[in-house]
Parts: C-alpha cells; structure tokens; sequence
C-alpha cells in the first residue's frame, strides 16, 4: 500500500464519522420539530405553558449572548429592552388597536433603537463600568416609567390588565418560531465574519484594533441587534401574561434569568444558551413544585457547582473531552 492509499484510507474515516453524525443530527432535529408542532394538540395546558417559557428563555439567552457572549461586555440592563419592547407592543395593541405580528416586531424596533442610542456611548466604558452602568440605566428607567411623568402613557406603577387577541396554542406556535429565529440569526452571525470580529473584540480589544476592526461600530451593531432580538420575544413574552406595570416589564429577573442559563450552556457558543435555558426551565420547574420554600437557595446552589465543575459551561466542556468538534458553528 503506497502513502496515496495510506493517507486516503486515513482521510476517509473522519469523513464518514462527521458524515454519520450529521445524519444523526438531522434526524433528532426532525424529531423535536415533529414534538413541538404536535406538543399543543396531544399534550395538557399547563405542558403548554411550561414549553411555551422555555421558548422564551431561549429567546432571552440567545439575545443576551449575541452581545455579551460573544463579545465579553457583560449587559446587566438586559431587562430594560424587556421592558421597553413590551409596553411598546402593549400600547400600540391596546391603544392603537394595531395587528399584533407588527406590534411584537415594532416592540422589536423600539429595543433596537434604544440599544442603538445607549450603545453610542454605553460602550465606551469597559468591564465593570460598563456593567454597573447598563445596571443603574435599568433602575433608572424603571423608575421613570412609575413616574407621572409617563404616566398617561403606561398607566404609572400599577399598570394595566389587556386581553391579546391569541389563543394559548397560537402564542406557542408563535413563541417557537422567535425562538428558531433567535437561534437562526445567532447561528449566522457567530460563523460570520462579523462574529469572529466580535470574539476578537472579546479576546483582545485593542489588538482587534490593531488589526483594523473598528470596536466600537461592531459592539454597537451587536449590541442593537441584541436588543432586537431580546425585544421580539418580549413582545411575546408579555402579551402571554397579559398585564403590565414596570416592576416585572423591567424586572431584574429577565437579566438573571439568562445570563445563568448561558453561562450553564457556554458563552460565545451557538447552542450553549439554548441547553442552558432548556435544563434550567425544567430544573427550576421541578425545584418550584417540589420545594417551595427553599427552592432559590437550592437552585443557587446548583449553578454555583455546575459552574464550578464546568467553568466554561456545557459546549465547552464537552468540545474538551472530544465529544463535540471544536468550532464556531456549534
């Protein structure tokens, strides 16, 4: 056998091995997409619900990662384009009667353009000072929306009740398709280009510079379609609970809430939120049920060992024993 035979026969192997799995891959994707479009004909309401907030902590992690994921600019005021993309939605729903597939998008559009106009100059400031200062626009914000001020627009801090014209299935169906958006458009950015200048940003930022990657322009436009994204499925997201007022449209849960599950799943990575926030709706589901009065703490403590044993969440860790290719698209 020659070196030509040798080095084919070695070749091959790999091939057919990724070959194989992508098959697989295929297949199990086929059959979850089967399960959720069945889910709502064959299975109770609460099963539902349950499935329904997942989708939109998938949307939430995915959206939070696109920014700060990929480029290492930890975003704790993620929840005020929640907020602001759901009165938004709300208002032109119930005030402007308008069709609600274009409120949940202009909700969308509202959190970008916010993201857009903070991130010119949020973004100047690194590490800390950025976090602390998304953090404190976040209190800020909340508190201007229970202000008189606004409150002829929002209805001040009590709220207000509304009835979204959807039935549970119909906000389902609805929520997935955000959620295979939020994953889609992720996917496509984080093997672009523009996603490995946002991972050189999160490396080495002023080397990226060096280079000639303008930092700046590039977080910002991550940063506005993170918001865009985060806006779309809080549009959905708060017409399902259908009432609003500021502490929970603005709440710093729906900034915890993915931060942990992308940290569980692996920052930076495609489906590392979408694990975290699948584990973590049925984990907290279970804790909620089953200990109700201690199941924060007991919660807490999970994340603090998971991430103590796998630091840099599940992809990466399983990318480290082998199982998983080491590349962008996973």
């Amino acid at each position: 056998m020659n070196h030509k035979t040798i080095s084919n026969t070695k070749n091959s192997i790999p091939c057919s091995w990724i070959e194989n799995r992508r098959r697989l891959l295929l297949i199990i994707g086929a059959l979850i997409i089967i399960v959720f479009l069945l889910l709502p004909h064959v299975a109770t309401a609460y099963v539902v619900t349950l499935f329904l907030i997942m989708f939109v902590y998938i949307g939430y992690a995915t959206a939070w990662n696109l920014m700060s994921g990929l480029t290492g600019y930890v975003n704790f005021g993620f929840a005020l384009f929640v907020g602001i993309s759901s009165y938004t939605s709300v208002l032109l729903i119930e005030d402007m009667k308008m069709w609600w597939p274009a409120a949940w998008f202009l909700g969308g559009v509202s959190s970008a353009m916010i993201a857009a106009i903070l991130g010119s100059f949020m973004l100047r400031l690194r590490g800390s000072y950025f976090a602390i200062g998304m953090l404190a626009l976040l209190l800020g914000i909340k508190l201007l929306f229970t202000s008189k001020y606004l409150a002829p627009i929002t209805r001040g801090g009590y709220g207000f009740p509304f009835i979204e014209p959807l039935s549970l299935n119909m906000m389902y169906y609805a929520l997935c398709f955000l959620a295979l958006v939020n994953i889609f458009i992720s996917f496509k950015v984080i093997i672009s280009n523009f996603g490995a200048r946002l991972i050189a940003i999160r490396e080495d930022e002023e080397g990226a510079g060096s280079i000639g990657i303008n930092a700046n322009k590039n977080k910002i436009l991550a940063f506005t379609l993170s918001g865009f994204l985060s806006g779309l499925i809080a549009s959905g997201h708060i017409a399902f609970q259908n009432y609003i007022e500021p502490e929970s449209a603005f709440s710093g849960q729906w900034t915890i809430v993915p931060i942990v599950m992308v940290l569980l799943g692996g920052p930076g990575s495609v489906w590392g939120p979408v694990i975290g926030a699948v584990i973590l709706t049925f984990v907290e589901e279970f804790l909620w049920s089953h200990f109700t009065q201690a199941y924060m703490m007991i919660y807490g403590m999970i994340m603090i060992l998971l991430v103590m044993l796998m630091p840099g969440g599940i992809i990466e860790w399983l990318k480290s024993r082998g199982t998983l290719p080491k590349i962008r698209a996973i």
